[in-house]
């Protein structure tokens, strides 16, 4: 699929010049998938997903209304070669819900694929969740069929999960041959913060700069260091047992690395050339 891109010129940053273990095709653990489209698949099946969901609209470029989904464009330092949709998200505002998701994808010269995706569901609020509202204990025992038994989870203001406390957040991470990597003192201090500087942002706005394939390295060396391939990471809000917010992210660190890796070798290439046209282009004259 092409699309006519606007504009947004960035700079990449240093990266890593060491790679996690490689993955296999299909990694072990379990499939990681925000509304069913998941990490490693491609602009086509989010737009098939979006119609699955009543979400009919043309693509647009730039700020995103409701019942549209949109994508947003980068071309790396100015470079020619380096066009990609960095981007795409949506969203849509229903009688008993608002629900809106986001899929980030891998720069050139890599295939477009997404390594990293999230979703937010509103039902009402606190004081007055929607009929359409699930069971706290529902949401947990889905999360749990999903990606087993979580590394980390935890109340908001500390606490363990309960009816009577509002949920803060649940952790899984895996390293890449799909064994959960444990909450200890290091992990903490490299997965869990790799997977908050590198979720994508849903909702009407989204800016190529939450992408941190083509903008920040740090992420991905964090994951590295921690040995977290995958991660996966959901927010709960509740009242009284009912569901009023749910969040979720996650990022495939291994594709995400090896994928910034290979873009970093191209833009070597690309600044050589053209430094060399300039050179030849402009030579000094004072």
């Amino acid at each position: 699929m092409s699309f006519a891109l606007p504009v947004t010129r960035i700079a990449l940053l240093g990266v890593a010049t060491l790679a996690l273990p490689v993955l296999a095709q299909s990694p072990a653990g379990p499939s990681l998938a925000v509304f069913g489209v998941p990490l490693g698949a491609t602009a086509a099946d989010i737009e098939r997903m979006a119609v699955q969901r009543g979400i009919t609209g043309p693509v647009l470029d730039g700020d995103c209304r409701t019942g549209r989904i949109c994508r947003y464009g980068v071309t790396i330092e100015n470079l020619p070669g380096t066009e990609f949709v960095s981007t795409m998200w949506g969203n849509q505002r229903l009688a008993d819900r608002m629900e809106s998701f986001s899929f980030a994808f891998t720069a050139p010269p890599n295939a477009p694929r997404i390594w990293s995706a999230g979703s937010d569901q509103t039902f009402g609020d606190r004081y007055t969740p929607s009929p359409a509202a699930p069971l706290l204990n529902d949401v947990l025992a889905e999360l749990r069929q999903r990606f087993g038994e979580p590394a980390r989870m935890f109340a908001a203001g500390g606490g363990e999960i309960s009816r009577n406390l509002p949920v803060g957040q649940i952790y899984w991470v895996w390293d890449a041959q799909g064994r959960p990597v444990p909450w200890t003192k290091a992990s903490r201090q490299t997965c869990y913060l790799a997977i908050s500087q590198a979720m994508v942002e849903t909702g009407n706005t989204v800016r190529a700069s939450w992408n941190a394939a083509p903008v920040n390295p740090r992420p991905f060396l964090l994951a590295r260091q921690g040995n977290c391939a995958r991660v996966v990471r959901a927010e709960i809000g509740h009242a009284r047992g009912l569901v009023h917010s749910l969040s979720v992210r996650m990022a495939d660190f291994q594709a995400g690395h090896d994928a910034q890796f290979r873009t970093n070798q191209l833009l070597r290439e690309k600044r050589g050339e053209a430094d060399s046209a300039r050179s030849t282009r402009n030579r000094p004259d004072f």
